[in-house]
């Protein structure tokens, strides 16, 4: 009787610990999304943070630190630096995103002036491309972008170029893209959204809202300016040029126009498909050497110089009016005769 009376208490003690135990079953809830931090974020680094807005730089040297003259055209053999805040207070950071994205646009103008189709490049293309970024501190992250101008961004009049705001990890790790249109304009970029692509440049003028220094058209060593006589028909023989070794003795009477083109075989001529820039500068004539122990003075020929393409690239030798000598510095014994004709580009 004492052993059922235990057995009994027993089997008590067991129902009792069930019913205990089905009581308080752990519950369990999961969100029905993943959590999600806050989206990258592009400033430039001069000034206040402006979002969508990065900084651009040309410099001589491939650690980006000496930047060109406010008012000097970029070389080929300069390198174009894309530098920017990365904001994202999540902690997430870019190493090479942000370049994966980037595609440069280049344009340029023909022999009248207008501008050509837009060219891309895309991130792969250019030459010697890295990306350079610190520690995410405090929400922030500092990098840039930097490749060297080639011999593709030749003669360009303007560049472009489109990237997103990226990071390698994070929810999310794609934002805005910022669309620029000409690096040297002061205006923000045109941004789109994630999904958004642009496939060109805007049509308006989009800086990348910090200036950069410089300016287009990009020069080559293989840029060259000659000096091309006009025929008896008027029309302009790029066969022959007067600057070359070779070529026979301007004269009076005859009508020279200035061309600048690249020449890119480097044989001294001007060739089918080499791409002439004459309309991205401005001319100034001279005389040059020494005839009967006199110097030729150092000063712009006036008379006879007129526009055809651009400012001062065509002048007349001698007057069409007077005595031939009679325009010429009064200190010249026979006007321009026994000088040299030569032409600049104007900075």
């Amino acid at each position: 009787m004492k052993n059922l009376t235990i057995k009994k208490i027993a089997f008590g003690l067991l129902l009792a610990g069930y019913a205990s135990s089905s009581a308080f079953a752990t519950l369990t809830a999961t969100t029905n999304d993943s959590i999600q931090g806050s989206a990258p974020v592009l400033s430039r680094l001069n000034g206040d943070v402006a979002a969508q807005t990065v900084t651009v730089t040309f410099t001589t040297d491939s650690a980006g630190n000496t930047e060109i003259g406010a008012n000097d055209n970029v070389k080929v053999g300069d390198w174009m630096k894309i530098s920017y805040r990365l904001l994202d207070k999540d902690g997430d950071v870019d190493t090479k995103s942000i370049q994966e994205s980037l595609t440069v646009f280049t344009r340029t103008k023909d022999a009248s002036g207008n501008y050509g189709e837009w060219k891309p490049i895309k991130a792969s293309e250019l030459k010697s491309i890295t990306t350079k970024s610190e520690a995410n501190t405090d929400g922030v992250q500092l990098g840039y972008i930097i490749f060297e101008i080639d011999d593709q961004f030749a003669g360009a009049d303007q560049i472009g170029f489109k990237l997103q705001e990226r990071t390698d990890f994070g929810l999310p790790s794609r934002n805005n893209w910022l669309n620029v249109s000409d690096v040297w304009s002061s205006a923000a970029p045109v941004t789109t959204e994630e999904g958004n692509e642009p496939a060109t440049p805007p049509s308006t003028p989009a800086g990348p809202g910090d200036q950069a220094p410089g300016k287009g058209p990009i020069v080559s060593s293989t840029f060259k300016v000659g000096i091309f006589k006009y025929d008896q028909d008027g029309k302009l023989d790029t066969t022959v040029d007067y600057a070359k070794a070779g070529a026979t003795n301007p004269k009076y009477g005859d009508k020279f126009s200035a061309i600048v083109w690249n020449d890119a075989d480097k044989n001294g001529s001007i060739d089918d498909g080499e791409l002439i820039k004459t309309s991205a500068y401005t001319f100034k004539w001279k005389l040059d050497g020494e005839y009967e122990s006199v110097a030729a003075v150092d000063e712009d020929l006036t008379n006879g110089v007129t526009k055809t393409t651009s400012d001062g690239d065509t002048i007349y030798l001698g007057s069409e009016t007077a005595n031939h000598n009679s325009i010429y510095n009064t200190t010249y014994k026979a006007g321009a005769q026994g000088y040299h004709l030569k032409v600049e580009t104007n900075e």
